[in-house]
C-alpha cells in the first residue's frame, strides 16, 4: 500500500525550508540533492513530527520572536536606551516612574512621549528598554554557545576517542571546573575580569567598534564594555565542561561500533573519524542540550546583571532593569513584572522547543509521532 502524508501549513513550510537548505548546499557541492535524497526525507519527517507537537510549536514561536527581537529590537524601539526624558521637562513627576499607559509632554524637546508599559526612574520608556535589552541577551547567549559548546565538544571527542593519558588529563581538568558551583564561579570571574578585559579592548579600536556595533551601543558606552564582555567570558568558562562530559560519554560508546573499526581499517585519520563519523552520530542529544541550555544562559546572564556584575546603566539589560525596578517595588511594579515576564517567556520557549526536539531526535519517539502523520492512499480514497 503506497503511503502519503496529510500535510498542514507547517509541513509545507518545512518542505520549503528543507529544499532551500538543500539548494544552498548544492551551490557548493554539485549533485548533493541527488546523492542525499534519503537525508532530505529524514529531515522532512523530523520537521513533520515536530509540527505535531503543540508545545514544541509554541516554543518555536517564542524562540523565533526572541531571535527577531534580538536582531531588530533596538531598531523597533521608539526611543534610544540612553534617551532621558527627565532632562527635557520641568515636571519630573510626569516622566519619572510613570505608570503604564501614561503620556507626558516634553516642553524642551517639543514632543509628547507615550509609555505603553510605564517608565523607569530616569523617565525612560520601559518598552523601548525591553526591546533594546533583547539585543544584549541575544548576543550574550549566542557568543557563549559559539565559544563554549565547540570547545566542550572538541575536548570531549579527544578524551573519549584517544583515551589513556589524554582522557585522564582532560577529564581531571573538566572535574576541576565542575567542582565549583557554576553561579559562584561565574560571579567570581565576572568580578575579577572587567578591568583586564577593558584594558585589552581599548588596545584594539577595531575590536571595540565591533563590540559596540554588535550590542547596538553608542560610542560613549565604550568604557562599560569591560563588564559586559566579562560576563560572556565568565559564563563561557563555566559552560564548556558539561558538553565535554556529554560528548566523551557518547564517544566512548560510539567508537566501539563496527563502522568505526572499518574506518580505522581503511586508514582514515583520527580527526576524520571523530568529526565526520562519530560526531554526526552523537550530535542529536547534544543539540537537545544546547536548545535547553539557551534558556539557562539567558537566566544566568540576567542573574549576573541583577547582582550588578553585567551591563551597567544606561545599557539596557533585562536583569539590570529588574534590579533597578526592585528598588521601587511595589510602587513601580511594572519595572519588575514586564521584564520578568519577558525573561520567563523566552526561557519557557527554549525549554518547550528543547523538549520537542528531544522527542523528534529520539528514533522511537519520532516513529510513533510519524505514524500519526502518515495516511495511506487507500484510506484517503475511501474517505473521499
Amino acid at each position: 500500500m503506497q503511503e502519503e502524508y496529510k500535510k498542514n501549513i507547517f509541513d509545507k513550510i518545512a518542505d520549503k525550508v528543507v529544499y532551500g537548505i538543500a539548494s544552498f548546499i548544492t551551490l557548493f557541492k554539485k549533485d548533493w540533492k541527488v546523492k542525499n535524497k534519503s537525508k532530505m526525507e529524514e529531515w522532512r519527517l523530523m520537521l513533520y513530527a515536530l509540527n505535531r507537537s503543540p508545545p514544541a510549536l509554541i516554543g518555536m514561536f517564542l524562540v523565533v520572536v526572541y531571535i527577531f527581537l534580538g536582531i531588530f529590537g533596538p531598531r523597533l524601539a521608539t526611543w534610544r536606551y540612553n534617551f532621558f526624558p527627565s532632562l527635557y521637562t520641568s515636571n519630573y513627576s510626569q516622566v519619572v516612574l510613570a505608570p503604564p499607559g501614561s503620556k507626558a509632554y516634553l516642553e524642551f524637546a517639543n514632543t509628547t512621549i507615550t509609555y505603553p508599559l510605564g517608565a523607569d526612574h530616569f523617565g525612560r520608556d520601559l518598552l523601548s528598554l525591553i526591546l533594546s535589552g533583547a539585543r544584549t541577551s541575544f548576543v550574550v547567549s549566542i557568543i557563549v554557545m559559539v565559544l563554549g559548546v565547540p570547545l566542550g565538544i572538541i575536548l570531549g571527542l579527544l578524551a573519549g576517542y584517544k583515551g589513556g593519558k589524554i582522557d585522564e588529563l582532560l577529564m581531571r581538568i573538566t572535574d576541576m571546573f565542575l567542582s565549583f558551583p557554576p553561579l559562584i564561579l561565574a560571579i567570581a570571574l565576572s568580578a575579577v575580569l572587567p578591568e583586564r578585559i577593558q584594558e585589552f579592548i581599548e588596545s584594539y579600536a577595531l575590536l571595540q567598534k565591533f563590540a559596540l556595533w554588535i550590542f547596538a551601543l553608542d560610542t560613549r558606552e565604550a568604557g562599560n564594555l569591560g563588564k559586559l564582555l566579562s560576563v560572556i567570558l565568565a559564563i563561557t568558562i563555566v559552560w564548556w565542561p558539561v558538553y565535554a562530559r556529554i560528548t566523551r560519554g557518547s564517544t566512548l560508546t560510539e567508537k566501539e561500533k563496527l563502522y568505526i573499526e572499518a574506518a580505522r581499517a581503511i586508514g582514515l585519520s583520527s580527526w576524520t573519524i571523530m568529526f565526520k563519523h562519530i560526531l554526526p552520530n552523537i550530535i542529536g542529544p547534544i543539540l537537545v542540550y544546547i536548545t535547553l541550555d539557551f534558556g539557562s544562559v539567558i537566566l544566568m546572564e540576567a542573574g549576573l546583571s541583577f547582582l550588578g556584575l553585567g551591563a551597567t546603566p544606561p545599557i539596557a539589560d533585562w536583569g539590570r532593569i529588574v534590579y533597578d525596578g526592585a528598588q521601587y517595588f511595589p510602587q513601580a511594579w511594572w519595572l519588575v513584572f514586564y521584564p520578568g515576564l519577558v525573561v520567563m517567556l523566552v526561557v519557557l520557549g527554549w525549554n518547550l522547543l528543547g523538549d520537542g526536539l528531544r522527542d523528534v531526535l529520539d528514533p522511537k519517539m519520532r516513529r510513533s509521532i510519524e505514524f500519526k502523520v502518515k495516511k495511506s492512499k487507500k484510506e484517503g480514497e475511501e474517505n473521499a
